[in-house]
């Protein structure tokens, strides 16, 4: 709200999307307003980006006026059922902060990880604002400010509130997070990595204090990221900066007990899996262009899992549990429901603690797994992080396990079997030359990090080279390359695999083939983007901004990438970024603000040999 008399319409005039913030102006019939929302999550920081605070920013063009932000009670808690008292279930207070006043709300039984459904808020942790003056009320105290700007707040119903204000011609609201207890990491609960060794007071004190700085470094990368996307594309930019905040904020950040980072995700819009290794696969470019360390972290986890009993297959885990809660995979677990059942716990469900089970009897239902999409995404991720920091010690750590998943690659890769890759809402396929390709690409990538440790990699150098020689041979019988080994000139799928075979250098597939790859995509693309296959007009942005990464040529980057920059500006659905949506109609399907769009920063990784 703004002030409570002499209240003037606000007619918003303008808005711009930033890397880290979102800016709008507003008039107010004859004076102006800008408000700013800011997000500090500088990928090149650790300490910065695991910090839970936002906050808002607002200039008066003209007077001065009273600025404040209101916070229901609704934001503490995700469900109201019967693990949860209806009367007065929440509390909140306020009080002093320095020469700011801060005010807190949260559930008075805090039920710590108590939910690990999709599409859900937490039901436990307090949320905070902070501001010049900052208060706790309630729904009637509320009113009664609208109506007549009275601050006597009494607090005592049931409907509560916190609110923030500012007061002058500019001013600064911060609204955080205390989680409590973030993640349980295979039955240690965890705090998030700033709350560790800090407060949530400790994180609202050093942005209101280092606000200036922060904001600098913010612009800092901005202005670079900038300068790079439009050497590109002239509106590539917009597609980055529809990106960046979306792919930082879904994960958590902590340590495990040998103090590592770990980068858990949570998968969006899918089914709520924390640390899907597809889904890792594709968010990877954005981490490593500003740090490898957050690639590590997705992987860490995987590798923790697949040493455990209960995993006894011979390709790589897809998840390590649903978040928060690290307790093994989930995707193709529970067969015939046979566990899930017994976990019911109302609106959500938590799952067993599969990582405790022994070797695996049966609950594991392997035709929903996705075995070579998996072996593949591990490897390629460590040659990526090697070739991007110099450091080998993961993949040392990991060698006997990555021996067991290539060598899986050899044997299913090249034609696999009816199975599930990453675009799994396509179904199986069999016969996938993408998911052939990525094999492929993996197999090179063995070669080179064994190359890169000293022993020897000609044996897989070249297996892998003669993969890609067939299935380029194959492919050129066509106009482009069919989705499957059984498809022919009517079908395609895009190869967005070949990625990291010209980001790596490892020399598979021809520049020419790459080209001609490219050449279709254009020609096949829809009004919001070039779809996967010929089976849907189902787009991926970050598989069609991985296909732009396959040709040097500007003009057909842009050609594949104008109608993502429509999709953003034209989808009829107000949801945030998604995925996944129909190339005719801009509608967004299933996923949305998944960490995956952290793929679009292909476009921007250098190759390295």
């Amino acid at each position: 709200g703004v002030g409570a008399t002499n209240v003037k319409k606000a007619v918003q005039t303008d808005v711009k999307v930033t890397s880290f913030s979102t800016i709008y102006a507003f008039d107010l019939g004859g004076e102006t307003l800008k408000v700013e929302f800011v997000s500090p999550l500088p990928p090149d920081d650790v300490e910065r980006i695991s910090q839970p605070v936002c906050y808002m920013k607002y200039e008066f063009g003209g007077s001065s006026a009273e600025v404040s932000l209101f916070v229901n009670r609704r934001v503490a808690y995700n469900h109201t059922d019967n693990r949860i008292p209806r009367n007065d279930a929440c509390r909140n207070y306020s009080y002093n902060l320095g020469e700011d006043q801060v005010a807190f709300v949260g559930l008075k039984r805090q039920l710590y990880l108590s939910n690990n459904e999709d599409w859900s808020g937490a039901d436990w942790g307090y949320w905070y604002v902070c501001g010049e003056k900052a208060a706790a009320l309630d729904g009637y105290d509320f009113a009664r400010y609208l109506a007549t700007g009275e601050k006597d707040f009494s607090n005592a119903g049931e409907e509560k509130y916190i609110a923030a204000f500012g007061y002058g011609k500019d001013g600064f609201i911060a609204f955080a997070y205390d989680s409590i207890v973030a993640i349980d990491y295979f039955g240690d609960f965890k705090k998030s990595l700033y709350l560790e060794n800090h407060t949530i007071l400790d994180a609202i004190s050093d942005v209101r204090k280092n606000r200036k700085q922060i904001e600098e470094h913010l612009d800092a990368i901005d202005r670079e990221l900038k300068k790079k996307a439009e050497s590109i594309s002239e509106d590539y930019y917009r597609i980055l900066v529809a990106s960046l905040r979306q792919s930082v904020a879904a994960h958590t950040i902590i340590k495990d007990n040998d103090g590592k980072l770990l980068f858990l995700s949570k998968e969006n819009g899918s089914n709520g899996c924390i640390g899907t290794l597809d889904v890792s696969y594709p968010s990877m470019p954005l981490y490593l262009l500003y740090n490898t360390e957050f690639v590590k972290g997705m992987l860490r986890p995987i590798v923790k899992f697949a040493r455990m009993p209960v995993w006894n297959f011979d390709f790589a885990p897809h998840d390590v549990g649903t978040y928060p809660h690290c307790a093994g995979n989930v995707y193709g677990a529970e067969k015939n429901g046979k566990y899930r059942s017994l976990a019911k716990t109302g609106p959500g469900e938590i799952h067993p603690q599969y990582y405790l089970f022994p070797e695996a009897g049966g609950e594991m239902d392997e035709s929903m797994q996705m075995p070579v999409e998996e072996c593949a995404n591990m490897i390629i991720m460590l040659a990526a992080c090697h070739a991007y920091d110099g450091d080998l010690s993961l993949f040392e750590e990991s060698e006997d396990l990555c021996e067991k998943w290539v060598k899986y690659l050899v044997k299913y890769g090249l034609k696999p079997a009816n199975q599930l890759c990453t675009d799994d809402f396509a179904g199986h396929i069999a016969n996938n030359l993408n998911l052939a390709v990525k094999a492929t690409v993996g197999i090179a990538c063995y070669a080179k990090l064994l190359k890169a440790v000293g022993k020897d990699y000609a044996e897989y150098e070249k297996i892998a080279h003669d993969y890609a020689e067939e299935i380029e041979t194959f492919s050129k019988k066509f106009s482009h390359s069919p989705l499957t080994w059984d498809d022919g000139e009517d079908s395609y799928g895009i190869k967005y695999n070949m990625l990291f075979d010209k980001i790596l250098g490892l020399g598979l597939f021809s520049r020419e083939f790459m080209e001609n790859e490219v050449d279709y995509y254009v020609k096949a693309a829809d009004r919001f983007g070039t779809p996967i296959f010929q089976r849907e007009s189902f787009v991926k942005s970050d598989w069609v901004v991985w296909a732009a990464t396959l040709t040097d040529d500007k003009s057909k980057r842009r050609k594949l990438l104008e109608p993502l920059v429509y999709f953003l500006e034209n989808s009829p659905m107000r949801v945030p970024n998604g995925d996944w949506y129909r190339g005719d109609t801009g509608e967004i399907l299933y996923f949305r603000a998944r960490s995956v769009v952290g793929g679009c920063f292909a476009l921007l990784l250098e190759p390295r040999k």
